[in-house]
């Protein structure tokens, strides 16, 4: 973990995340668990989750749109895992109160 740590958003329980707390913990970073359910509904509409392959696609897409709204380097691909870590951290970061709203690049309504 980069030294200047202070939070860590982990998803889902079990044994990693038991890992990943038994390492926060000593270091005084606050450990947020949320679960796939959660951080989804912030940025999927119900029927966007109903398929798994569709979830996995607009995830792609709204983490695309992350990247290109904070400005960081577009990656030359960006499978379903790390477009879901980027919509975690995203939640995380709201969570946190360090963004008030969702960017308005990945705002969208039912």
């Amino acid at each position: 973990m980069e030294p200047d740590t202070t939070r860590l958003v982990v998803e889902g329980g079990g044994p990693l995340a038991k890992i990943w707390r038994a390492e926060a913990d000593p270091r005084g970073i606050v450990v947020q668990q949320v679960f796939a359910e959660e951080w989804r509904a912030l940025f999927l509409l119900p029927r966007e989750q109903r398929s798994g392959e569709e979830a996995k696609r607009i995830a792609a897409q709204l983490a695309r749109n992350v990247i290109e709204w904070s400005g960081a380097r577009r990656p030359t691909s960006l499978r379903h895992d790390a477009a879901e870590a980027i919509l975690i951290g995203l939640w995380g970061v709201l969570s946190a109160g360090w963004l008030r709203a969702l960017p308005p690049a990945i705002l969208r309504s039912a």
